[in-house]
């Protein structure tokens, strides 16, 4: 085995305290920023980013105007940091597993999800768990946001494409979900002689908003296709894309299920071998550690919308 020399690692010099100031910094761009927010003086949070620099030996921010920026090193650092940090926090949950079933769980998902396919699971995890459940809804942006913030514990939403996944985020899948067109009965859409794409764009659409998930897969393939959409209404949810359908406004396009109770009296066409399928998933902090009563929920969600 090999002996110790006695010389302290680089790592032994790390303080929490450092790390997070560090992660302020990042996040505020500014030394006196991240003071105000962590309530120490402007020299304490220049000292800590100065040790920071000593032990990596890099550069970690640069001065721009009366803020800073961050460097290449600074980002991949953040990345792990706010990983690491977030581990920590959750220790503290762990050691209290005698409180972690009367602890709230917050969650954020899309209103047409929270209807159709959560209701039921979080009935049945509340037949095991005491754990009140905080039910928030939100996109994909917005259920990050509170993630990130430590507003909510867990989230679902439509996976996202590669490039537009977070690494601060931790992913797992739910379940799938499929592409569907609806429209009220009588609709021409409804009685026409085909499904396509060019079809479906003769008609007015409502969709939600771009840069959600679920428009992302629609203007891309359309783009292949070299068709063009006539977006009447844009939406937040595929709740509010499902009223608005209801009211006459044109035909819906979104990620659900062909049986979806929200979707009855309404005529519901696959766009599965248009569009594909989407995987729903899970979301929550990079590097937490969930307690036992959020693993059974998110067990208990998987196992209910299996197939």
């Amino acid at each position: 085995m090999k002996q110790s020399t006695g010389s302290p690692s680089r790592a032994s010099e790390l303080s929490v305290q450092q790390l997070q100031t560090f992660q302020c910094v990042y996040e505020r761009g500014g030394y006196a920023a991240a003071a105000r927010e962590m309530d120490l003086s402007v020299p304490t949070v220049w000292q800590h980013i100065q040790t920071l620099q000593r032990l990596y030996r890099t550069d970690l921010f640069e001065k721009s105007g009366r803020g800073v920026v961050a460097t290449a090193m600074a980002a991949k650092l953040y990345a792990q940091v706010t990983e690491l940090l977030a581990g920590l926090d959750s220790t503290f949950d762990l050691a209290e597993d005698k409180e972690s079933d009367s602890r709230p769980i917050t969650i954020v998902a899309g209103v047409r999800m929270m209807m159709e396919e959560i209701a039921s699971p979080l009935q049945q995890f509340r037949q095991t768990w005491n754990n009140p459940l905080v039910l928030r809804e939100g996109n994909n942006q917005v259920a990050e946001e509170l993630i990130l913030s430590g507003e909510a514990d867990l989230a679902l939403t439509l996976e996202p494409e590669n490039e537009n996944a977070s690494p601060l985020i931790q992913f797992e899948p739910a379940y799938l979900v499929e592409f569907l067109a609806i429209c009220k009965k009588g609709h021409p859409f409804a009685v026409a002689a085909n499904s396509t794409l060019r079809e479906l764009v003769k008609h007015d659409l409502v969709v939600t908003r771009p840069g959600t998930h679920g428009r992302d897969a629609l203007d891309h393939t359309l783009h292949r296709e070299r068709l063009t959409a006539n977006v009447v209404a844009e939406t937040d949810n595929s709740g509010f894309t499902i009223a608005c359908v209801r009211a006459g406004l044109g035909v819906g396009v979104l990620a659900g299920r062909p049986q979806g109770e929200l979707c009855r009296r309404l005529v519901v066409t696959s766009l599965r071998r248009h569009l594909g399928e989407r995987q729903i998933v899970f979301m929550w902090r990079k590097g937490r550690l969930l307690s036992p009563p959020i693993l059974s929920l998110v067990d208990t969600i998987k196992r209910c919308n299996v197939g």
